[in-house]
Order: structure tokens, then C-alpha cells, then sequence
């Protein structure tokens, strides 16, 4: 495994399939022999071939090898391989939820996504079975470091990504996010995933986009409409599918608590087969949340029977208890008399707006906050960048120019656009447009 000799090992080792097949009951002695962070070429081989043969789920020798092989692998052997590296990594994850055990698999998972980076801007399919190991062990915080990665690059040929992979990135890390109670960043991923380019729908963006009505009821208080470049054959899934969901939102829509407990009720087993029961109770109890709110800026004391009684909370108790979790939560600023029963709204109004900002002391008054504002405003010129450089190599594609070519060709074919009667249309010629293969991810993908 010298570095003048990779070239010639991975030869060999590609060329050495009946080998494997013949000395499979060799291979995991074989294994002991290796050293994982030196001969990580070889190991990754040895250990494919292991999982591929007959080898019994789950196996504690094969979850003890990959645990090695992904904490300690050499960065600059397993990008050679990337297709062999992950198909390893699919494995090690079967097996470590076949044995109930997640969590042994966090950390040589995270170690071997790192080490497949070539930076990390680019998505993985390691990416996906990380964070799925960090949902079923519960252990979200583990995932914070790669969430908190801004993913700007798909880079099938240096990492053997599909769009499976991006689905399920967005998908479970949109999952995470809503463990850590980040509704913002989940309803950024599920997004990504219900509009990302398609020429087939799949049960990942299905799934996706129910967790998404269900997060916008929760965060927005409404359900955000989808941008126009959705493709049409997600919207038609969705329609289809997210139908319980959307009149879940026209429900919440209505402000009605009583409406929507028996939109709730209605499609209660749906929700519950969809692993949604929990979401969907906390947007039944958001209502009251955004109704108390919304009484903050018409009242500056209201009692705690008349906050029961606009809200659709039971009585004063209830109103009381909710009061209580969302002055906890920072959600409002009140007191409440507990003698009279009367609550007290405090001003929402902050004085650190404006010009009152610079003669009373405004958000930007310290070097913490001028620092987060810089930082904040690199990140935005950095981003401003990309989406040049991506505007600049899109113009230049060949595929993209010839489309486009063609489409303003056929605006002038006179021969092609005259009607029956010899006057030329102003739209004839211009047909439907397809999806443009190229940029197009497909997808037949289950969950």
C-alpha cells in the first residue's frame, strides 16, 4: 500500500473477484493481518467481500472490523474506491440496526463521511446513513457538526452520490432538526427535496412533504405555498397523497380549535401509520400558542376565563398552565395575578430599532453582535459568489445552449407556426417543455 503502488493494488484487487469468491472462509482471519489506517485499499475490499458473502445478520466480527476500518481509513486510499467505500458503509449500517445497536455506529460513521469529503461542500451517501443511525439511537446532537455543513456540490464521481442519497439527506436531517426543535432549518431540507429537479415522484418526497405541513403549521402558523419550479409530477403525488394534510392547513387556517380537532380526529390513523402523531399534536396545540400571541397585540390585560374562552382551552386552568410554558418558552411577556385571575401583557415594542438604536443602545451594541453581523455578511457575498459561478457555468453547458437555441429557433419557424388559416401564432412552435435530462434527477426511490 505504498503510494507509487496504489494504482497497481487497486488493479489487482478489482481484478481479484474469484479470488474472494473462492478463500471466502479466509477473509475475516485475513482481516486480523490488516492494518486499517494503512492498508485501508485493501481492508475496504476484504470487508466488502466479507459482507456480500454469506455472512449472518447481524455479525459482531464484521461490526468490529467496519468500526476500526471507518474511524481510522485513509482519506487518500478509500477516495479510489468510493463506490466500494459505501456500499461497506450500507452494510455496517444494516447490520447495526439488525443488531439493535445505532448508536456503536455514530462516530466511525461520521469519521468515515468525513474522510470521503473531498470537502465539505460535497454530500455523501454516507451522509443518509449517518443520520439515520443518529435518528434511531435518538443521539441528535451527535449530528449537529454535519447539519450545520452548507451542502453546495453533488459529486457522483468522486463520492458515487445518487439521488437517492440527496432525498434521504434532506429527509432525515429535515427529521433531525425538528428532534432539535430547529423548525427553520427542517422546513429548508424538506424543501430541497420536494423541489429538487424530477422526472418521477417517490415515496421520500411524499413522506417529505407531509413532515413539511405539518413543520410550516408549526413554525409559520400557515402553510407556505410551494415555488412555481416544483415539478409537476411532485405536485400531482402531493395532491394526491398530502391530501389529509392539506385540510389538516385548512383547518389551522380557519383559527377554529374545535374545526381542527376534528380535522385531526378524521385522519387520526393516517397520521399515526405516517409516524406523524407527534407533529400533528403539537400543531393542535400550536393554535392556542398563535391565538394568545395574536391577543398580546389587541389586549394589555385580559383574564384568564376570557383567554380560555378565545382560545378553545377548556378553562381557566388550562389557560393558566399554557401561559405559564410559553412565559418559559419566551413565546410572550405577562404576569399573571394569580388573586384576580387577570394576566398582564407586557409591551412587546423594543426600543433598539431605528434611530433610537444609536442614542439608547440597539441590537448591534456590543462587539459580540457587530462580529456575528460581519460574519453573517461574508456568508452572504460568499453565497452571492456561487450562485454567479453556477449562473456562469450553466450558460455555458453545451446541452443548455442547444436547448435553448432550438426554443428561440422555433419562435421564427414560420413554416411550423402557421395556423390552418396561414396566420403565424405568437406562441405557435413552442410546445411543452420537458424536463432538461441533464439537470434532471429521477427518482423511483422507497422509503
Amino acid at each position: 500500500s505504498s503510494p507509487n503502488d496504489l494504482s497497481q493494488l487497486l488493479s489487482t484487487l478489482k481484478n481479484a473477484e474469484s479470488v474472494f469468491t473462492q478463500n471466502y472462509q479466509h477473509i475475516a482471519a485475513a482481516l486480523h493481518s490488516l492494518d486499517p489506517a494503512q492498508h485501508s485499499l485493501g481492508f475496504a475490499f476484504f470487508l466488502h467481500h466479507l459482507a456480500k458473502g454469506n455472512l449472518p445478520v447481524p455479525d459482531a466480527s464484521f461490526i468490529d472490523s467496519a468500526s476500526r476500518f471507518f474511524t481510522l481509513c485513509n482519506p487518500g486510499q478509500i477516495q479510489m474506491i468510493p463506490d466500494i467505500f459505501c456500499a461497506t458503509a450500507h452494510k455496517y449500517r444494516d447490520h447495526l440496526i439488525a443488531a439493535s445497536n445505532p448508536r456503536r455506529g455514530i462516530l466511525p460513521l461520521r469519521a468515515g463521511l468525513r474522510a470521503l469529503q473531498p470537502n465539505t461542500e460535497v454530500l455523501t451517501p454516507l451522509h443518509a446513513d449517518f443520520f439515520q443511525l443518529c435518528l434511531l439511537s435518538k443521539c441528535f446532537n451527535a449530528a449537529v457538526p454535519v447539519l450545520a455543513d452548507d451542502i453546495f456540490d453533488v459529486a457522483p464521481q468522486q463520492t458515487s452520490c445518487t439521488p437517492t442519497d440527496l432525498f434521504l439527506y434532506c429527509y432525515y436531517g429535515g427529521m433531525l432538526c425538528i428532534g432539535r426543535k430547529q423548525h427553520a432549518r427542517a422546513l429548508e431540507l424538506f424543501l430541497q427535496a420536494i423541489t429538487a429537479p424530477a422526472v418521477a415522484a417517490n415515496a421520500i418526497v411524499a413522506a417529505a412533504y407531509k413532515k413539511y405541513v405539518l413543520v410550516c403549521l408549526i413554525h409559520a402558523g400557515q402553510l407556505l405555498p410551494l415555488p412555481k419550479y416544483t415539478s409537476a409530477c411532485v405536485r400531482h403525488v402531493i395532491d394526491s397523497e398530502g391530501r389529509p394534510y392539506n385540510e389538516l392547513a385548512a383547518a389551522y387556517a380557519l383559527r377554529n380549535a374545535e374545526k381542527l380537532r376534528r380535522a385531526a380526529d378524521q385522519h387520526l390513523a393516517l397520521f399515526a401509520a405516517d409516524n406523524n402523531l407527534g407533529l400533528m399534536r403539537q400543531v393542535v396545540s400550536s393554535l392556542a400558542v398563535r391565538s394568545i400571541q395574536r391577543l398580546t397585540q389587541s389586549f394589555l390585560t385580559l383574564s384568564l376565563a376570557d383567554i380560555a374562552a378565545n382560545t378553545g382551552l377548556s378553562g381557566a386552568d388550562e389557560a393558566e398552565a399554557k401561559l405559564l410554558r410559553m412565559v418559559a418558552a419566551g413565546q410572550i411577556r405577562a404576569k399573571i395575578d394569580g388573586r384576580s385571575g387577570m394576566v398582564h401583557f407586557a409591551d412587546e415594542t423594543r426600543a433598539g430599532t431605528g434611530a433610537a438604536a444609536s442614542s439608547s443602545g440597539g441590537l448591534w451594541d456590543s462587539a459580540a453582535g457587530v462580529a456575528a453581523l460581519d460574519d453573517r455578511m461574508r456568508q452572504v457575498l460568499e453565497l452571492g459568489k456561487r450562485l454567479q459561478q453556477a449562473h456562469e457555468m450553466v450558460s455555458q453547458d453545451r446541452a443548455y445552449l442547444s436547448k435553448v437555441t432550438a426554443r428561440e429557433r422555433s419562435k421564427y419557424d414560420l413554416g411550423a407556426a402557421a395556423g390552418p388559416a396561414g396566420v403565424v401564432g405568437p406562441t405557435a412552435g413552442m410546445g411543452s417543455d420537458p424536463d432538461f435530462g441533464p439537470f434532471a434527477l429521477g427518482g423511483g426511490s422507497n422509503l
